[in-house]
């Protein structure tokens, strides 16, 4: 066993309250700034979609033993949310060009991605559900 192997399954980098605020506050932020932004384009559906997606993401967060692993990208993941949903607010209030509006899409994403590949991570060290 390597001792990179050993270091890592020893201590984790972040404590796990903090991996599922972090992670909570990523999911929030962008099903939050998606759901505002995909609103100013019209349909009322695709913002409920968005906001019922997150709710269930945040209660596997939350309330799993899944939701507290892979902690290494949830800081650089929170950052990028942050800025894109800004981005995508302020071209839908119009302080930027109209194109922007579909950064808030692109931070839900962001926010996704890290979120499933944390869920792949917990189920191939089989820490899936209570």
């Amino acid at each position: 066993m390597s001792t990179l192997r050993v270091a890592l399954e020893k201590e984790p980098l972040i404590p796990e309250s903090r991996i599922r605020a972090l992670r909570t506050a990523s999911l929030v932020i962008a099903g939050l700034g998606a759901s505002a932004t995909m609103s100013t384009l019209g349909s009322w559906w695709t913002p409920l979609i968005l906001l019922i997606a997150t709710a269930g993401a945040l209660l596997v967060v939350l309330r799993t033993p899944a939701g507290a692993v892979a902690s290494r990208a949830l800081v650089p993941v929170l950052v990028v949310v942050v800025a894109l949903t800004v981005a995508g607010v302020l071209g839908a209030l119009g302080v930027l060009p109209n194109g922007w509006v579909w950064a808030a899409l692109g931070a839900y994403i962001v926010a996704w991605g890290e979120y499933l590949v944390s869920q792949t991570i917990a189920r191939s060290r089989g820490t899936t559900a209570l």
